[in-house]
């Protein structure tokens, strides 16, 4: 848990996103927690103990750019981070037509920097282009970056030129859009069920493969993370094929339909959970 503290926050909204890692420099954790509000999108970064036995203390409050349209990019949803990069996905959730994925330089926790020639925007029909929840991975030197947009109804991948995620001229190409509407289950275990993912995340294992897991939470509250293998070889509608299923015990009134997210734990794999809203103390579950 953690106590909110002084810091001033704009009204609205709920925790969206969350990731963590260990800093063995300073002999710590951060967490990171993306949150939307009324007017803009923001993400808490908090601190926690290296033992994680004691409540964590707010570090900083950053809030993230909007494109100067209107309705605002208010809306922070779910994010990767990736050794130092952090993506996030900020959209307009009123009219639901634009929507920019971000990423920014967290060397420093305390002081984000944006790589704006990495900033994908993305505009269309209603649901259609927004960015409700990213990725990040790095897959044969290119990184893999997907956007899911309203509930996950599609998922867009982009890849990355040569070249590192801070050299200015690295740039994203799309390279596929896969449709829950058109896509083949014939293979998907345990079952064909498709969530209202809120979260996902890309992992990849020691050869190389790459993975999406998305966090579902359903109407009578259980909680549920599916991992799909991902085949960008593959014909749009084969490009996910579900191979498992997994559902979780979380505490403290978490829910993965509010901030959720994966923590590779110096080689043990965690699931992390929080509560719908900033509260004076916010509960989180850590999870194996």
């Amino acid at each position: 848990m953690f106590a909110s503290g002084d810091s001033q926050v704009p009204e609205g909204g709920h925790w969206q996103g969350v990731q963590m890692r260990f800093d063995a420099d300073r002999i710590c954790h951060w967490m990171f927690l993306t949150h939307d509000s009324a007017t803009t999108g923001y993400v808490y970064v908090v601190k926690f103990p290296a033992s994680l036995d004691e409540p964590g203390k707010v570090a900083h409050v950053h809030e993230f750019p909007s494109d100067g349209g209107s309705p605002p990019l208010r809306h922070s949803g779910g994010c990767q981070l990736r050794g130092n990069f952090l993506a996030v996905g900020v959209e307009d959730n009123q009219e639901k037509t634009r929507s920019e994925v971000q990423l920014w330089d967290i060397s420093d926790p305390l002081n984000f920097h944006q790589l704006p020639h990495l900033t994908v925007r993305r505009q269309g029909d209603a649901k259609s282009q927004t960015a409700g929840a990213v990725g990040l991975a790095e897959v044969d030197g290119h990184h893999i970056l997907v956007v899911a947009n309203w509930d996950s109804r599609d998922i867009d991948f982009y890849q990355t030129n040569d070249g590192s995620l801070s050299d200015p001229k690295c740039c994203w190409n799309h390279i596929q859009r896969w449709s829950v509407s058109s896509a083949d289950t014939s293979e998907w275990l345990p079952n064909t069920e498709y969530g209202a993912y809120q979260s996902v995340q890309l992992l990849t294992d020691a050869a190389g493969q790459l993975y999406l897991v998305g966090f579902h939470t359903s109407r009578d509250d259980i909680d549920t993370a599916d991992l799909f293998m991902v085949n960008l070889e593959a014909s749009a509608e084969k490009t996910l094929r579900k191979i498992v299923s997994r559902t979780m015990m979380l505490q403290d009134g978490s829910r993965f339909r509010y901030a959720a997210g994966l923590w590779i734990d110096r080689g043990s794999l965690r699931f992390l959970a929080s509560e719908r809203t900033l509260q004076p103390t916010t509960h989180l579950t850590i999870t194996p």
